[in-house]
């Protein structure tokens, strides 16, 4: 292979990647399952072939930031993400969303339940508007 041909490859190849797996910014919110209101703020991911990474930026109901990082996958339409690394000491975090049902007060974006160690989260995710 010409060298020439490499970098017109590795040109493409450049040029195609942040087509690829773009970042997305999503608004959520943790309560705990007694409705109290845990922290909101933003995640931002990347979205690429099925697979999910990115962090969170998020602001406790008492005023203390909240950071993350998320890694995971979608499949049929259902993310499964584990929120690692969490500065409230949580552990073990892993999120299951999916589309609100028809009978749900959310109509978009998605919903669904944290399992961590010692606690069980609700979280509400949807793509902020650009």
């Amino acid at each position: 292979m010409s060298k020439l041909t490499l970098a017109s490859i590795l040109s493409i190849l450049a040029m195609a990647s942040p087509a690829l797996a773009a970042s997305e910014k999503w608004l959520v919110t943790e309560e705990n399952t007694a409705g109290i209101k845990g922290a909101q703020g933003t995640w931002t991911l990347e979205v690429a072939a099925g697979k999910v990474s990115g962090t969170a930026d998020m602001m406790s109901g008492r005023g203390a930031p909240l950071a993350y990082k998320i890694d995971g996958a979608i499949v049929d339409g259902v993310y499964t993400l584990n929120l690692t690394d969490r500065t409230d000491g949580k552990k073990s975090c892993v999120w299951s969303g999916h589309t609100p049902a028809a009978a749900s007060t959310q109509k978009a974006g998605l919903i669904g339940y944290a399992e961590c160690e010692g606690a069980k989260l609700i979280l509400r995710a949807s793509p902020a508007p650009q």
